[in-house]
Formats: C-alpha cells, structure tokens, sequence
C-alpha cells in the first residue's frame, strides 16, 4: 500500500524492487521478507522524506505553491492522517514549550517566573555624584525605557551619567541578546567591550574571574572605579531621580524632583501594583505556557487597566497632578501595550490602551514632554519582539502600520504649564 500510495504522487519514481508488495516472511525480521529487503525499507524511509520534496518541484510550475503536500503523502501512505496531524501537534506544542523554558523560567503551573536583579547596590549608598556613570540601555527593552526616561525628565547631563547604547542582536552577543556594533553608533565607552557580557566580566567579576549570572540591561556602571553599581530598573530610577545636583539645577536654584517626600508610600505603593498588573503582567500572559497560567495573567491585566483608568480619571498624574517616578514606570509598559503586547503577548484578550479616554490622555500628556518621544525607536522596538522573540511568533511577520503613541497626537504644552507639570525641590 505504501509503495502504491508514493507511486501514485505526480513526480515520483521508485526504486527498483519497491514497486511490488512488501510480505513479511515466517522467518521474521531476519528472513527473507523485510529482514532481507532492509535497505529498500531504508530506501523507501528516504523516499518518504525526499518525495514531498519532488512533489513540490513538479507542482510548482502548475499552480501555487502547496508546500511539501505532507498530508497528502500521509493520507496515502497511512491511510489517514489522523497520527500525523496528532504527532505534529504533540511536537510542535513540545518543542515551543522547551524554546519558551529557554527564553523565560516557568513555575510547575506555567507560569513565567521573572528572576530578580542579580546586581543590586546597599540600602544606604550615597546619592550619585554629579559625574562619572555609564547606563547601559537596549531600545527595546521597557525596563532600559524607564531609566532612560529617568534621565530625560531629571535633564541630568551625559557628564553625570551617559547613555551607552547596546544593540538587540543575540547572534552577536556571546550571552544573553545585548552587544555592541560600531556600525549602528554602538560602542562601549568604558571596556571597549564586544558585547554586554564582557562588561559584565570586567565590571562585576569577582577574583579575576568572570562573571557568573545573566547579563542584562539596564546596567549602571561607575566609571571611575569600573565596577558595576546596579543592573535593578528600579533602584536604577531612584539613583537617578535621588542623584547629586548638576550645575546647571544648582544655577536655577532647583531639580525635578520625581520623588517627593511626601509622596513617597503612595509613590511606591502605585508602583508595585502596575508591576504586578501590567508591567510584568503582560510578560507573564506571553510568556505562560500553559492556558491557566495565560488565563491568570490576562484577568490581571485586564484589572490593571481598569484601574489605572479610574485612577486618571481624577488626575493628569498617576499620584496627581504631577508627574512622579511611579508614571515612570508605567510609561514604557503603556508605550509598547498597543503595538506589541496587544497582540503578540496578551493575543487580543484585553483590548488597547487607548481604548480608555483617561489611559489615552495619559499616554499623549505624557508623550509631549520635551525629550520623550526620542527615548524610544517604537518601530525597531516591535521588530525586536516580533522576530526575536520566534518561539511566539515563528512567521516573525510583523504588524503595519506600528502603533506610534505619537499617532495618538499630543498636547500643547507651554514653558508656563510645563512647570505645573513637575514637582520641583530647590538646590
């Protein structure tokens, strides 16, 4: 029947020997039947492979493109496809399972398990001195988008803490996804380091060895004792917005001041419940594998977004009319929800976020302060996760147009507002 069925397959030639039954002998396996004509066995197990193969070669020309027409050989060759369609599945699911595990750690259930920061300065460091830090940032990453932002919106100056561009290319890296490339404008300014890891060797290393751990961004390195400070997102944040005065806020009289004393508990008390619901949320809906796990982290998702909609609608600000380290936080999470998360993480479960009227004002309020609309290339960052991330997205076809917050349009915002916007402490 098998050599029937191949046979009947436009372009398909069998070997000599194989184009008559296969009868198994009472001698067995080492007999004269399929003992004896183990090699046309084998040759006929190559042909199962190679046959598709010809198939497509002598269709091509006829029609569109029908792949390998697997089923049809499947069909012939089984008597059904029913095991195959059941084995492809099973292997498919398996394999995506095990690349997933790979890429993020999963508890028993399912459930993606972030690993905490590895690299993480004492409780009673000294705030950062006016200069001499390098943070090093990847584009697409949202936790490298909150320091960056940090930054911006603290106006700190590249002599205090500059900004060392890392590029997404985990070909290029030798661990972990972030290298350098001088062709992109990417060069390490303190090691002159080939890729992430070797900062982390050089920077973090203990004994003359190298380093032991993942080597992520963002990383706060102090360059002049070369020894990394940070490689936490939040703690990174607070050293920026708590850093020594510059020059410049000491000419003015007064800093920004993203971390006010007075709100300091409602401040951090925001920050970890959009964490919990969104920001890391939306990472746990990706990266689950398992429906239950998919299920949890969607419903939290779905009941952050609800509250930060009723939690701007009494306010421009997430902690009130001015703008705080916890909106810093959030902002990368809001920035990336409609053009990557939407889809890729949460498939469509939740919605957008600019389908909330106070979410939306938000985001455009928050994207026409000076400086923020640069902190992030959104096109290259949805490139990043649809095609790096493969094991979610293995046609790494990605989505067009991007879903720019700068779409949404912005306010106008003049120097006399921009002041009510910030919180100021004088210097």
């Amino acid at each position: 029947m098998a050599a029937a069925g191949f046979a009947a397959l436009p372009g398909v030639q069998l070997p000599p020997g194989l184009d008559r039954p296969i009868r198994p002998s009472s001698h067995g396996a080492a007999g004269s039947g399929f003992g004896a004509r183990a090699p046309e066995m084998a040759a006929l197990g190559l042909l199962a492979l190679a046959a598709p193969c010809r198939c497509r070669t002598a269709r091509r020309a006829e029609g569109p493109d029908r792949g390998f027409r697997i089923l049809e050989v499947a069909s012939s060759f089984l008597g059904g496809q029913k095991s195959l369609v059941k084995a492809a599945r099973w292997g498919s699911r398996e394999a995506w399972r095990l690349m997933v595990r790979e890429l993020a750690p999963q508890s028993p259930e399912g459930d993606y398990m972030r690993p905490r920061s590895e690299l993480v300065a004492s409780k009673d460091k000294a705030p950062l001195r006016s200069e001499g830090y390098a943070l090093y940032l990847g584009n697409t990453c949202p936790w490298c988008h909150r320091a960056k932002l940090a930054l911006i919106l603290r106006r700190l100056p590249p002599r205090c803490v500059a900004d060392v561009k890392l590029v997404d290319n985990a070909e290029r890296a030798s661990r972990g996804g972030w290298a350098f490339d001088p062709q992109q404008g990417a060069v390490d300014p303190v090691f002159g380091a080939a890729d992430l890891r070797e900062v982390y060797d050089r920077a973090a290393g203990r004994d003359g060895s190298g380093y032991v751990g993942r080597c992520t961004a963002p990383l706060l390195v102090d360059t002049r004792s070369r020894r990394a400070v940070s490689n936490d997102s939040v703690q990174i944040v607070r050293l920026i917005g708590t850093a020594s005065e510059t020059d410049e806020e000491r000419s003015q009289g007064r800093a920004v001041d993203l971390v006010p004393q007075e709100l300091i508990g409602q401040i951090e008390a925001t920050t970890r419940w959009t964490y919990e619901l969104l920001s890391n949320a939306v990472y746990r809906a990706g990266f689950a594998t398992t429906q239950e796990a998919f299920a949890r982290a969607a419903r939290d998702v779905a009941e952050g977004l609800q509250r930060v909609e009723e939690q701007l609608a009494g306010s421009r600000f997430l902690c009130g009319d001015r703008l705080t380290e916890a909106d810093v936080m959030l902002l990368p999470c809001a920035a990336r929800f409609d053009a990557v998360y939407a889809s890729l993480f949460l498939r469509g479960s939740c919605g957008l976020w600019r389908e909330g009227e106070h979410r939306r004002r938000w985001l455009q309020r928050c994207w026409s302060l000076p400086g923020v609309p640069h902190t992030v290339d959104l096109r290259a960052c949805q490139e990043s996760y649809f095609r790096s991330l493969f094991p979610l997205n293995p046609s790494q076809i990605v989505p067009v147009p991007a879903s720019d917050p700068g779409a949404l349009g912005t306010e106008s915002i003049s120097e006399e507002d921009l002041d009510e916007f910030f919180h100021w402490r004088k210097v």
